[in-house]
């Protein structure tokens, strides 16, 4: 999951307004919103239908509150042949979370491989793609890593690498006992890799301008190369 402040950060370092901003897996709005708010056009997939109804139910709230951007929450993946959206994509911004133990698997390997090639159909020349991944380590390699090797294996070239640290509120469903007042958030770290298409030469992204007060990306990510 994409928390608002890493949303708002990569939509400012990787776009400008008026682009179009797409989550191929929504949840639960955050790049929607934050692309909205930002004056982007944003598109939300979300194949489950509660997921689809959190994601439309965050664009309404943001319309609501004077969001200048435009946006919709699709059902499903588009192919290039039927999509007709909001023009093509300039920035896909996406999370990958680790494997559901009920299925091991995971993300890994040839399902992972398949998630990044299809991302391919949606983003125009020239763009890029930012996966936030969790930090998680399996069979010696963590999922950022395995993330870059399937990029590189799709036809994506890995351009940067950056950590996201933001402190996440404390809520009963961690299963743990109630911290101390004074500790009312929880530190999470996840991975940062931006990609371009493979062939194509890499520009270094602008800084933003301004820069999100709430953003906690590191400042200096370094080559993934």
């Amino acid at each position: 999951m994409i928390s608002p402040p890493v949303a708002a950060h990569a939509i400012a370092v990787y776009s400008r307004p008026g682009d179009t901003i797409c989550d191929p897996d929504c949840e639960p709005g955050a790049v929607v919103t934050e692309a909205v708010h930002a004056s982007r056009h944003a598109v939300g997939i979300a194949a489950d239908p509660g997921r689809w109804e959190a994601a439309r139910a965050a664009l309404t709230r943001a319309k609501a509150r004077g969001a200048r951007g435009d946006g919709m929450i699709l059902d499903r993946l588009p192919d290039r042949e039927s999509w007709a959206g909001l023009g093509p994509v300039d920035l896909v911004l996406t999370a990958i979370g680790p494997p559901d133990p009920a299925n091991p698997a995971g993300p890994a390997g040839d399902r992972l491989r398949e998630q990044l090639a299809a991302y391919r159909g949606l983003l125009r020349p020239g763009g890029h793609l930012v996966v936030i991944a969790a930090y998680h380590v399996a069979g010696g390699m963590d999922l950022a890593s395995q993330v870059a090797v399937a990029g590189r294996d799709t036809g994506w070239r890995p351009v940067q690498r950056a950590v996201a640290l933001t402190a996440v509120p404390y809520t009963r469903d961690l299963g743990t006992a109630p911290p101390p007042l004074r500790a009312r958030a929880y530190p999470v770290h996840q991975d940062v890799i931006v990609f371009r298409p493979d062939g194509r030469r890499t520009q270094h992204p602008r800084p933003p301008d301004p820069p999100p007060a709430r953003a906690a990306l590191d400042a200096s990510p370094h080559s993934a190369d």
